[in-house]
């Protein structure tokens, strides 16, 4: 064979090869292919596809000292119930009996989504492994519990019979479910006046912190008489009966002229996220003395070129807390341009983890907290299903283990110009990610990427799943990652 055919043929082959790797590569992360399984287990099951239900959020196993539960809803329907000894009517607790199931609407109102046409389930797992179902609830509702699993609560968005115009309707069981009190002062009411919109942060079994939104210098509606400005964080010593608002001398916010002075060359800024800018809250009690409380604000604005991506103008402010005899103290005020905190957790052994922004674009990085110098030290960049393939990669959640890592990830990838040359493309996937050494490497998990974590034991290091493409799979299933 003459050598020239012979390149020639090599060349095709390597051509073909490498197209074949590419394909597989954009096949395997768009339908899911792969992902190790470590240390499978079945956690329970349960006695209809209905109470493990997924949604986009506040669904899924919650495991506590004292029980498993897990929570499932049941979109655009109401499904009724026969009154059971077995399973609490959340709505007759409420209006004293169980509300009509909501009409089917007509053919104008077929058009108007309602988050009413929804049923919340409550379930436990028993001891033969089968989740039982204890409550239901017309509407949407997020399951919490206090760290030793004493006290659970149920944040719904229901309104309230006495007045629509007060925080939602929050639930409270001291015996594991078999019975339910309605919170009529409210949980943090004056956080978020929808309860199942708040994300609180237990320190003990007494001790809780909930944020909604930092006042601002100019903002009358939420000055403290004393002349301070709330900083958006409450605290509460009895488990949320009771809770005070954490006051500063001065606003955690900085007003939208702070970040155009920082990038005077950009002259068009994104204005839909107010003079704020995207705003997100952390808080993190270290001791029984202290706490720190971090807000974040991402400015957007066109890019002074007009054509490469916008630029974000990222600004931290952190707060220290001192516990006095009145409640909590705010210290000293350190802010930190170019830093956005997205994600903090504690695992509960002296390591705190973040998702941290730097760099103006937006990029995300996963980062270690030094709890003495508060210092971010960065760990990785967040795992791509693509790669080794460019791809834009963002996180939808974060979990954080006595000796693990978790991530639920959410990739782009731009074919090259050559291979798609009539015009741009994108293929987006998702993926979840585990890691056992801190984030220094990352091992893609067999479970379905949108929405296919169901929950997360930190303490065992124990991810939940299940298989909710499949609507005879009633099954829950677990993964060790320790």
């Amino acid at each position: 064979m003459p050598r020239s055919s012979l390149i020639t043929r090599l060349l095709v082959a390597l051509l073909v090869g490498v197209a074949l790797w590419y394909m597989w590569m954009i096949a395997s992360a768009k339908l899911e292919w792969g992902g190790s399984s470590p240390e499978q287990h079945w956690l329970g099951t349960v006695p209809g596809v209905h109470t493990r239900a997924v949604s986009q959020y506040c669904t899924g196993v919650l495991v506590t000292p004292q029980g498993t539960w897990l929570v499932g809803r049941l979109e655009d329907a109401y499904e009724p119930f026969q009154p059971s000894a077995a399973m609490v009517d959340l709505n007759a607790v409420l209006h004293g009996k169980a509300p009509a199931p909501p009409k089917e609407p007509g053919a104008f109102g077929s058009l108007i989504p309602s988050r009413e046409r929804e049923t919340t389930f409550i379930s436990r797992l028993d001891a033969n492994g089968q989740f039982t179902p204890v409550a239901h609830l017309s509407g949407a509702a997020c399951l919490v519990a206090s760290p030793d699993g004493a006290h659970v609560y149920l944040l719904s968005d229901a309104n309230r019979p006495d007045d629509a115009a007060a925080q939602t309707v929050v639930f409270r069981s001291d015996d594991q479910g078999q019975h339910w009190t309605w919170m009529a002062a409210g949980f943090f009411p004056e956080a978020d006046r929808v309860a199942d919109n708040l994300t609180p942060y237990f320190y003990n079994k007494d001790e809780v912190w909930a944020w909604g939104s930092p006042g601002t210098a100019d903002d009358e509606a939420s000055a403290d008489p004393s002349g301070a400005i709330p900083t958006g964080v409450y605290y509460s010593r009895d488990g949320g009966a009771h809770s005070a608002p954490v006051v500063a001398p001065q606003s955690l916010l900085v007003p939208r002229e702070y970040a155009q002075g920082k990038r005077p060359d950009i002259v068009e800024w994104r204005t839909a996220e107010g003079e704020s800018g995207d705003v997100r809250s952390h808080v993190l009690q270290q001791d029984a003395q202290h706490a720190m409380i971090w807000v974040s604000q991402r400015f957007w604005g066109s890019h002074p070129d007009g054509q490469s991506n916008n630029l974000a103008i990222d600004i931290t402010t952190r707060a220290s807390l001192t516990r006095t005899t009145g409640g909590w103290q705010v210290g000293r005020l350190e802010r930190e341009d170019g830093l956005f905190v997205t994600a903090l957790a504690d695992n509960g052994d002296g390591r705190v983890i973040g998702l941290i922004d730097r760099g103006g674009y937006g990029h995300t990085v996963v980062a270690e907290l030094n709890t003495t110098t508060l210092a971010w030290q960065p760990l990785s960049d967040l795992p791509s299903v693509f790669s080794p393939l460019a791809a834009d990669t963002q996180a939808r959640g974060l979990w954080v283990g006595r000796n693990s890592l978790l991530l639920n990830t959410s990739s782009e990838h731009h074919p090259p110009r050559w291979l798609y040359w009539w015009g741009d493309a994108n293929i987006s996937a998702e993926a979840v990610f585990y890691s056992k050494d801190w984030g220094q490497s990352w091992q893609r998990l067999a479970v379905d990427g949108y929405m296919g974590v169901r929950g997360f034991d930190g303490g065992s290091d124990r991810v939940f799943w299940s298989q909710q493409k499949s609507a005879d799979d009633t099954g829950i299933g677990s993964y060790s990652l320790h």
